[in-house]
């Protein structure tokens, strides 16, 4: 009951296709009842061509056969309307779901799982619909025929009755075949996109270190693995097949068999064997697509498991006040941890409004988990983030978060053409103007123009056409259109050539002017602007105060320092 209320939470929310789902009952009833007399059509047109050719029943035997044909292709289009317009919805509802997610879900769930999650797996919830309905429209099939068995002739319905066992037997090990099958082909199919995706990304790296040999024998381990899953899927197929087609040959032999001898002795015309054998053979297709219906929701659950618990994930809460004027951030007792490694340990220091604050450290201090602590992607295990004397839970998250602007040390573009890019997330109209002032401020305007289209300009996947240090200056772009108050930088220059690093640094000087700033900062020359800095180590803080008295008083920062002048040098 608990799988089956999880299974039914999927589609909370979701509009369904009622009208269409309505129209594909009915017209999958009407689809059986015409087969269904059709049967009778058939055998009545036998017994009477006995003595002449009777063309009324041939030709209502023609309009039922074009009746049927036409409803078959309405129940097929609406079958596939009703599964598109569901797997649809049921996408959207993923999607939406992901985007309200706490940051660390991800750290825990494989990218190339949750492309599988909204991508593939919504085809796999309409399955309980379309084949509800197919069940409803096949138990109808079921009870009229053996209605009409029983009508006909009681003893070889009678007969007929063993069909009955022999399909729950088939669809039981249908069902279980299908559940794996489903199961394994999710993984290996995640698992074979997922290299695809990475490798294709870093072919220019495989080939520069030759390891073509080795990533040609890793392949070969996983395309076997989808090989072989692929193979156990179809095999799964050919078990059906080969399972309605045995069906078939009982509904044949209690028919024929026990009929024909009837047939003999005079007790059974023969167009009442061929109605009985019609009606046979429709009950052993009916009861095995049934049971087919069970063993492909059973598939779905396979498939449908990973939804469910994605949909149950409680969702990043953000609630309260608007954000409303600057002041200091305080860190109190702060410690944070990933999956239970411990990054930060009891931080406290205080970066004050309208002034810049750099923070230096070993690689792993934790610099980059306190911006992201700031950002509110993350909650502290422990301690408080305040907003001068209030807790910054108290503050809306999305007004906290449009409060602040991010320049991290490789920021991507999306897809689309360059004005896109820098207005991404903005709720107002931006004019030409502003938007060329905002690309002068950050070094950007001169290399946008010169690219042709300008800022309607194509960017390449990831920003591919433009170089590291431009992507940085339209990240700046982005940053000064969003007119922050609070302004974090996570390595902003590190990784640039120096004309790069003057270039970015120059438009980071515009974007800091008259804005709470933090940032980490990976050369001694960034720090110097600083108003305050703070030295981490280990998930500590071992040293603050200006770059001044650090040089006096830290014995990291005096290194770092040291370092700083012969790079310079």
């Amino acid at each position: 009951m608990k799988a089956i209320k999880r299974y039914v939470n999927i589609f909370r929310g979701v509009r369904l296709p009622w009208i269409s789902m309505l129209v594909l009952l009915i017209v999958s009833v009407i689809e059986v009842t015409l087969g269904l007399a059709s049967v009778e059509l058939t055998a009545s047109i036998i017994d009477a061509s006995q003595s002449a050719i009777d063309g009324q029943r041939l030709a209502r035997y023609a309009v039922n056969l074009a009746l049927t044909v036409a409803a078959t292709v309405f129940e097929t289009y609406y079958g596939g309307l009703v599964d598109q317009k569901i797997g649809a919805g049921v996408r959207v509802k993923i999607w939406d779901k992901l985007m309200r997610l706490p940051l660390c879900y991800y750290d825990t769930e494989s990218a190339n799982d949750l492309v599988s999650r909204v991508t593939s797996d919504p085809g796999s919830a309409s399955t309980y619909i379309t084949v509800g309905i197919s069940c409803i429209t096949t138990v109808y099939a079921t009870v009229t025929a053996f209605t009409q068995l029983f009508k006909f002739h009681t003893g070889l319905a009678t007969w007929s009755l063993l069909i009955i066992p022999a399909t729950i037997g088939i669809g039981a090990i249908y069902s279980i075949l299908s559940y794996h099958s489903s199961l394994l082909g999710t993984r290996a199919s995640a698992k074979t996109v997922g290299y695809m995706t990475e490798h294709v990304h870093n072919l220019r790296l495989i080939r520069a270190l030759g390891t073509e040999e080795y990533e040609k024998n890793k392949s070969r381990a996983i395309f076997k693995r989808q090989y072989w899953t692929d193979l156990y899927s179809q095999s799964t197929v050919g078990y059906i097949a080969i399972s309605i087609q045995v069906l078939g040959c009982m509904s044949l032999a209690i028919s024929f068999v026990a009929g024909g001898k009837m047939v003999a002795d005079g007790t059974l015309s023969v167009g009442t064997l061929i109605i009985f054998y019609g009606f046979s053979s429709m009950v052993s297709i009916h009861l095995s697509n049934l049971f087919m219906a069970f063993g492909s929701i059973i598939g779905a659950n396979g498939t449908l498991k990973k939804v469910s618990q994605l949909l149950e994930q409680a969702d990043e809460t953000g609630g309260g006040q608007a954000v409303d004027g600057e002041e200091d951030i305080v860190l109190e007792n702060v410690s944070f941890a990933y999956k239970d490694v411990p990054v930060l340990s009891d931080i406290s220091c205080r970066l004050p409004r309208g002034k810049v604050t750099a923070i230096v450290g070993t690689n792993g201090a934790g610099k980059s988990t306190v911006l992201k602590l700031l950002e509110r992607m993350y909650k502290p295990d422990g301690g408080r983030v305040l907003f001068g004397d209030r807790d910054v839970e108290d503050y809306s998250l999305d007004s906290w978060r449009r409060a602040l602007a991010i320049v991290a040390q490789d920021t991507p573009l999306m897809s689309g053409t360059v004005r896109e890019n820098l207005t991404y997330g903005l709720d107002r109209e931006i004019g030409e103007e502003e938007l060329e002032k905002a690309a002068r401020l950050a070094n950007a305007y001169d290399f946008v123009m010169e690219t042709p289209g300008g800022f309607d300009a194509e960017v390449g996947p990831g920003g591919s056409n433009f170089s590291g240090g431009q992507r940085q200056c339209l990240a700046i772009a982005r940053a000064v259109l969003r007119s922050p108050r609070y302004l974090l930088l996570d390595e902003a220059t590190s990784n640039l050539d120096a004309k790069c690093e003057d270039q970015v640094s120059t438009a980071l000087d515009h974007l800091m002017e008259g804005r709470t700033t933090v940032m980490i900062a990976h050369s001694f020359r960034a720090t110097l602007a600083a108003d305050q800095v703070i030295v981490m180590d280990n998930g500590h803080i071992v040293g603050m105060g200006t770059p001044e008295e650090l040089l006096r008083t830290n014995a990291y920062y005096q290194t770092f320092a040291r370092r700083g002048e012969k790079e310079a040098v």
